[in-house]
């Protein structure tokens, strides 16, 4: 079964450096520089990995979030990995644990980081 992996910032330099750490890995990645294109997508396609920028125009990723968890009837089996360069405190990590983000990322990324544990959940 193939695996999807969706990448969804609004900077484009953020999208092709992440696309590029994973050519060649077993995700077929999907791309978006903004989320409302990534929530159309998600009607056909499943990712079975999220990584999202929290701080986008149009829509941040609580709201991201809570816009796939009404869109969405059935139950799909995801990890959603948040980006950003903001200092989010225990408080507010432990409220995006409650929406369904597993894992939080500080920009500029730690691309061994963020290989290892996209792997740990392959």
């Amino acid at each position: 079964m193939e695996k999807h992996l969706f990448v969804i910032d609004d900077s484009k330099i953020v999208l092709k450096t992440i696309t590029g750490y994973l050519e060649g890995s077993n995700y077929k990645v999907h791309a978006f520089d903004n989320a409302e294109e990534a929530l159309d997508k998600m009607e056909n396609v499943s990712p079975h990995i999220i990584i999202l920028d929290y701080f986008m125009p149009n829509m941040n990723g609580d709201t991201f979030m809570i816009k796939v968890s009404e869109r969405l009837l059935h139950f799909h089996d995801w990890r959603v990995f948040l980006l950003s360069s903001h200092d989010f405190t225990q408080e507010e990590k432990m409220s995006m644990l409650t929406l369904g983000i597993t894992q939080v990322f500080k920009k500029p990324i730690d691309k061994e980081a963020l290989l290892k544990a996209i792997e740990e959940e392959s």
